[in-house]
């Protein structure tokens, strides 16, 4: 059975998670961090780098870095605590404006940070929840991690980078893809109006945003997604439908594959308060 419990807060949002199944390459608008609790670690692809959570070692993502989760497949699940981080309340808070957060996709947990991340799985874990200083200890979670990522500022040259200003014809597209989330889409008429051939398209697209036309737009229909199941009642084949899925079951194998949780789930765990 997969679960999942969220913490909102001016932070982001913290997900606890049971995952058994594999995540298709992906991205999201946040930086965030993946802490392996118990169970299959497995492995993870961020960007061109393969790392494997485990024991002192937590995985980080930087804001629209693509990644991916595959588990053992022998039907075991894993145990993950993932802090999603506002990149706006990281500049504010720690003064970093520009670049990557994170120096590496590997950050190195001493043993008191290791044990931060596990005291704070056992609150969101536990029958009573949260408590009054829960956020208080996720911030000070996510400066100890961004502290000790940026202890190795050092070898930020090896990390592959997303330029902030983007060609303007990527830009053009980017706009027109925001603008029409809720249809289906095709490339190749979103080239066409970026002024580019599909392959030039797709080539400068990759090299501006280290991400495929394609899971761009799926990045902005997750974020979507999420919205809806959190903001809205309408029901899920009507959210589907929204973001231009033909079917129900389509909407929910998107979503678990991305999230790691069919989107009822993650509808429930969003309506707790915290």
């Amino acid at each position: 059975m997969t679960s999942i419990k969220l913490y909102r807060g001016g932070f982001g949002h913290v997900s606890v998670l049971n995952v058994a199944s594999d995540l298709v390459t992906h991205a999201h608008p946040e930086a965030h961090v993946i802490i392996w609790m118990a169970g299959v670690p497995g492995h993870m692809c961020v960007g061109e780098r393969v790392v494997v959570p485990g024991p002192g070692m937590a995985v980080a993502i930087n804001s629209f870095e693509p990644h991916s989760h595959t588990l053992s497949g022998d039907g075991g699940a894993g145990l993950f605590l993932a802090l999603y981080i506002n990149p706006d309340w990281v500049s504010r808070r720690c003064g970093v404006t520009a670049g990557p957060l994170f120096a590496e996709p590997e950050i190195a947990m001493a043993p008191w940070l290791s044990a931060a991340a596990r005291h704070l799985y056992a609150t969101l874990s536990s029958e009573a929840g949260p408590d009054d200083f829960t956020g208080f200890e996720i911030e000070r979670l996510v400066d100890s991690l961004v502290d000790a990522s940026r202890a190795q500022i050092s070898r930020m040259s090896r990390v592959g980078t997303v330029t902030c200003h983007y060609d303007y014809r990527v830009r053009k597209a980017i706009e027109l893809m925001k603008a029409n989330i809720c249809e289906r889409i095709c490339f190749d008429d979103l080239a066409r109006q970026a002024g580019l051939s599909r392959a030039h398209f797709f080539t400068l697209f990759k090299e501006q945003t280290g991400l495929t036309p394609n899971v761009y737009w799926n990045t902005l229909r997750m974020e979507e997604a999420r919205r809806q199941l959190q903001t809205s009642q309408d029901p899920l084949i009507s959210v589907a439908c929204n973001l231009g899925f033909t079917t129900q079951g389509n909407f929910t194998r998107f979503f678990r594959d991305h999230v790691g949780v069919p989107p009822m789930q993650y509808r429930e765990a969003a309506r707790n308060p915290h």
